[in-house]
């Protein structure tokens, strides 16, 4: 008689969790590959089983859906899931020492959001030890329209995507503060573009203040958005000045730990344009 066998036993999978899982790695391997059919040839499932599942993660933030192509690709809400791993991801890495050091130098919530599909993804944030202040918890998906969060990431899309969305999904009203003429939010999104941040005046929650500026990648692209936020009590005009410096020289200390390039051409160093919003 042999020895008996120390090999550990095949574990059970759960079909479905094991096609949704195929299903992510294929789009991680190869990201051109986000058609049903496609995927469904792929990987040998049912285009509706492939389907079912997309829509699933998909509502999960898991994967996101190109309105043009209506072809999926991974999702920024896994974000949420590398973010906890600590170093699993660059930009977490990375930015986690700046949003303390910032947190500690404002004294107020900074939060680190990324664009996830038609919602913002907070993936980092650091709160003040005091009891009152603003409060997001990582994973907690915002409008896509959201404050200075919204207008940063959004002004960072073509043209044509741009319009497409202001024709598809207007500007909604959070508070009587709101910018809902979608011409008058493309006039404050060519703002965003000129000066390098965005500013939140009681725009999406009433009696809150908030700056925000983006985070580049190598290819000069909008990776996410850092913000300061705090009630508006605390954060006087004299004060939002101090806020718009610090957040601008943080986002560009991260910019540039990720590998983006110098400033355009004309835009001062502190991100401010002929102005303050």
């Amino acid at each position: 008689m042999g020895e008996p066998s120390t090999r550990p036993a095949a574990p059970r999978l759960v079909p479905a969790v094991d096609r949704a899982i195929r299903i992510l790695d294929a789009l991680r391997r190869d990201p051109q590959a986000g058609g049903i059919s496609e995927l469904a040839r792929r990987l040998g499932l049912h285009k509706a089983t492939v389907r079912d599942i997309l829509l699933t993660l998909h509502h999960h933030g898991l994967v996101e859906r190109d309105p043009l192509t209506a072809r999926f690709r991974l999702g920024y809400g896994l974000y949420a899931y590398v973010g906890a791993l600590g170093e699993g991801s660059a930009l977490p890495a990375v930015a986690r020492p700046f949003l303390r050091q910032l947190m500690e130098q404002t004294g107020e919530t900074v939060l680190l959001g990324m664009r996830d599909g038609e919602r913002i993804l907070i993936v980092d944030k650091e709160e003040p030890p005091r009891d009152l202040k603003i409060s997001a918890p990582v994973g907690r998906r915002l409008p896509l329209y959201a404050g200075s969060f919204g207008k940063v990431l959004l002004a960072d899309l073509e043209p044509a995507q741009l319009e497409q969305l202001l024709a598809r999904r207007p500007p909604p009203a959070f508070t009587a503060r709101s910018v809902t003429d979608p011409a008058a939010y493309r006039a404050l999104l060519q703002q965003v573009r000129e000066r390098g941040y965005a500013v939140d005046d009681e725009e999406y929650l009433d009696g809150v203040r908030a700056v925000t500026a983006p985070i580049r990648g190598a290819d000069g692209a909008t990776l996410a958005a850092l913000t300061v936020v705090g009630f508006t009590t605390r954060i006087p005009d004299a004060r939002l000045a101090l806020l718009v410096d610090a957040v601008v020289a943080a986002a560009r200390q991260i910019s540039l730990r990720l590998g983006a390039g110098p400033l355009p051409q004309g835009l001062p160093a502190d991100g401010r344009g002929d102005g303050r919003e």
